[in-house]
């Protein structure tokens, strides 16, 4: 099972902050990080009860892309995932099905939360492999984030006790297989507007896909391949 680093964006209300963190500690989650919060900690730190240890360690940095440095993968979270299949961006996966990747996953794993009011931009979104959304009512889909953490963090948890698998995909075979992906997208004169669209699908399926290291090496041969009778009809 992967570990987990929880990422909160900007945190507003210190209650929050305090629920997040006692959550965690219910579910054997450790690592925490601030990114530029807004709350007030000491607040935080009477409602976190028996999770005060979690929060006294967590880790305040300066930006999201600070936040995942040194893990494999993003996951972030939120209540409006795509409505449309144009809307590539905001493909989302339910915290069951995320547990069952993550569980056969090697590294560390960032799982973001967003701000209370306003949730993830897309621009943080973009930074991200996955996004994860809780099916909900659609009449009012959006939950209080130390709520949705915790269906999260069970989901997480219940993962750790069934069986493992052998996804070993890290970050540099995503970016290998984007890489060229890139140069076959422009060596066909795909417009920008689509060329980006395409670029954040193939980024979708690979992250989302659970494909064992061995099976990112083929494709990075085929597409390679591809790329190279291009060139040569060029």
């Amino acid at each position: 099972m992967a570990e987990v680093r929880v990422i909160l964006v900007e945190p507003e209300r210190g209650i929050n902050v305090g629920h997040l963190a006692r959550a965690m500690k219910n579910f054997g989650f450790k690592e925490l990080y601030l990114v530029k919060p807004k709350a007030n900690l000491e607040e935080a730190s009477i409602f976190s009860a028996h999770g005060r240890d979690v929060l006294k360690k967590a880790k305040i940095v300066g930006s999201l892309q600070e936040a995942i440095e040194g893990t494999e993968i993003s996951v972030a979270t939120t209540a409006k995932p795509a409505k449309s299949t144009r809307n590539v961006l905001r493909f989302a996966v339910d915290p069951k099905r995320l547990a069952i990747e993550l569980r056969s996953i090697n590294g560390k794993v960032a799982l973001i939360f967003g701000r209370e009011s306003r949730g993830l931009s897309n621009e943080e979104l973009n930074l991200c492999d996955v996004i994860l959304s809780i099916p909900a009512s659609e009449s009012y889909p959006t939950m209080n984030v130390s709520h949705a953490a915790a269906i999260i963090f069970y989901e997480l948890h219940q993962g750790k006790f069934a069986g493992k698998g052998k996804y070993e995909l890290r970050r540099e075979h995503v970016a290998r297989l984007m890489d060229v992906f890139h140069e076959i997208l422009l060596k066909i004169g795909l417009p920008k507007h689509r060329l980006t669209l395409a670029q954040r699908a193939f980024h979708n399926v690979v992250s989302r896909g659970a494909i064992a290291a061995r099976e990112a090496t083929l494709l990075l041969g085929v597409l390679r391949k591809i790329l190279r009778k291009l060139e040569q009809s060029f």
